[in-house]
């Protein structure tokens, strides 16, 4: 009986793993908590109480509230949970994360501020490790012994699939002679595993698998660099406006193993007992993007204020490049290059914000953002003047099958037991952007050049994430010293390839499944923030 190929880097179908899919797509567009420590400490509910700087890129009306022109920068200390270091990534991190200013006009009713702000929307550490036995091979005969059903262990389907249901041939090359069904995984161990018979013929020996190991580390992350034009009018209504820059700087190392199943021996005589990928990543580029929002008071007399805002996409230029290594008795190398365009959804807010005297703070915010909407787009020409780009459709399509609109919502409140110290407590709730495991998956039978350039195969489904904040803060005349703690949790569904299935005939099936990991994603932050008002 012929063995099917199990290793997992096929490329069937993670935190990150940048190949321009669904996954990708989730992964630029989603922001943490960051900033000063006063807007981490009330977990970002500032958004209609305003006078924090880092409401510049949230709702940039909370920069019309300042009165004072105030400086600041903000350092802190990152710490996953339950985390070994691989590579260059390792679980404990020094951040600079903010430095800005704000140079208000002094008026009483009426004036018009200018803020500039950098922060880290986007911390890219982290360590991902994941390990897991497949299901049991089993085979479904029928009276006269023939197979009718296999259901294998480890990834025997994605090359040996792609090709018998026609999707590697060569029909399906465009006009450039690129099969966008086949990906740098199907290429590099289709190649490693085809040996010669000996007799004019040569045949594909792919190989089965009984457990796998998984192990990436990221770094880098996402700064934006805020330009602000903001004002009050008579004490009832702000606005602002913010024109943002983004700067992505990623990397991202990936070992991938799985220990082979006893008893295999290729052509040559090598019997080996392991298979995997070591794949080297790196994307980087630059966005642009448009916020603007209002804070109005509805009664005169009240201090209670309501809070509107929205953010165009961000309209990324970016370049990912790749060096993989894909082994089983001998190595075979492959790297590749891709330039690409990305959209980012809409994002629509609306924040409460109420003040009792001079002691008591109370915001909430939510924050919309429907990540089914996100557009992947594809370099059609270049000129002089610029590059053309056109929507990657059949890529857009599966996004909007795997991801689905997400609800962010921000409590936060701030007590001043004294005028020179404020205790600050917030809660984020951030609910799951992917589908169901049923739904969302790391498709690679998508027509696209983000199956092409793929050169992992893992995913992970996210679910909510919670933060939970904490900060205390004191004045000393015009300087301002303020600590947040921030502890973020997430948990998810990993998975190193998705499930495939093909019938050759009506009596005929092939099936591929591999069991989801728990894992979980926990976070530890500590911050400060040094401010002057001058």
């Amino acid at each position: 009986m012929k063995r099917f190929l199990s290793l997992a880097i096929v490329a069937s179908i993670s935190y990150t793993a940048f190949a321009q899919d669904a996954y990708d797509a989730a992964n630029l567009a989603q922001e943490d908590l960051n900033g000063t420590a006063r807007y981490v400490g009330m977990g970002g509910a500032l958004d209609a109480l305003g006078a924090d700087i880092s409401t510049i890129s949230s709702n940039p009306a909370g920069i019309g509230l300042f009165r004072k022109s105030v400086g600041s920068f903000s350092l802190s200390v990152v710490n996953q949970e339950d985390a070994k270091k691989f590579q260059s990534a390792n679980p404990t991190n020094l951040s600079f994360d903010q430095i800005g200013f704000v140079w208000a006009n002094e008026g009483y009713n009426s004036y018009i501020n200018f803020a500039f702000n950098f922060h880290k929307s986007r911390n890219f550490n982290h360590i991902l490790t994941a390990a897991n036995a497949f299901r049991p091979s089993t085979i479904q005969t029928d009276g006269a012994g023939n197979i009718t059903k296999l259901i294998g262990s480890g990834q025997n389907i994605a090359t040996d699939i792609k090709r018998m249901s026609g999707l590697l041939d060569d029909d399906n090359k465009d006009a450039d002679g690129v099969n966008y069904y086949e990906s740098q995984l199907d290429n590099l161990y289709f190649k490693l595993l085809w040996f010669d018979n000996g007799d004019g013929t040569s045949s594909y020996y792919p190989l089965t698998a009984s457990d796998f190991m998984f192990r990436k580390g990221n770094t880098g992350y996402i700064g934006e660099y805020d330009f602000n034009l903001s004002g009050n009018s008579n004490n009832r209504f702000y606005w602002g406006i913010t024109v943002g820059v983004h700067d992505v700087h990623y990397e991202s190392s990936t070992r991938y193993t799985e220990n082979l199943e006893s008893g295999q021996k290729l052509p040559n005589g090598y019997a080996p007992t392991e298979a995997g990928i070591i794949d080297e990543r790196t994307i980087k580029g630059q966005g642009i993007d448009l916020k603007a929002g209002v804070i109005f008071r509805p009664i005169a007399e009240s201090p209670f204020r309501i809070g509107v805002s929205i953010s165009t996409p961000t309209w990324y230029s970016l370049k990912t490049r790749n060096f993989t290594t894909c082994f089983v008795d001998e190595k075979r190398n492959n790297g590749e290059e891709y330039e690409f365009r990305y959209y980012t959804p809409w994002k629509f807010g609306l924040s409460l914000g109420h003040t009792i005297g001079n002691y008591l703070a109370l915001g909430a915010g939510y924050d919309f953002q429907d990540y089914s909407s996100a557009d992947m787009r594809y370099i059609t020409s270049r000129s002089y003047d610029g590059d053309d780009s056109r929507s990657d459709e059949n890529m857009n399509s599966e996004i909007g099958y795997s991801l689905k609109g997400t609800h962010t919502i921000r409590l936060g409140a701030e007590l001043k037991p004294d005028p020179s110290l404020a205790i600050r407590l917030g809660y984020n709730f951030v609910s799951s952007i992917y589908e169901s495991n049923d739904e969302a998956y790391r498709n690679q039978e998508v027509y696209s050049p983000g199956v092409y350039y793929a050169s992992t195969s893992d995913y992970t489904n996210w679910k909510s994430t919670h933060r939970i904040t904490a900060g205390i803060g004191t004045r000393i005349n015009d300087l301002s010293l303020d600590l947040a703690y921030q502890y973020s949790m997430t948990k998810g569904d990993f998975f190193p390839f998705a499930d495939g299935q093909y019938y050759k005939t009506s009596n005929f099936y092939m099936e591929n499944t591999c069991p989801e990991t728990k894992i979980d994603f926990k976070r530890h932050q500590i911050l400060f923030t040094m401010g002057y008002r001058f």
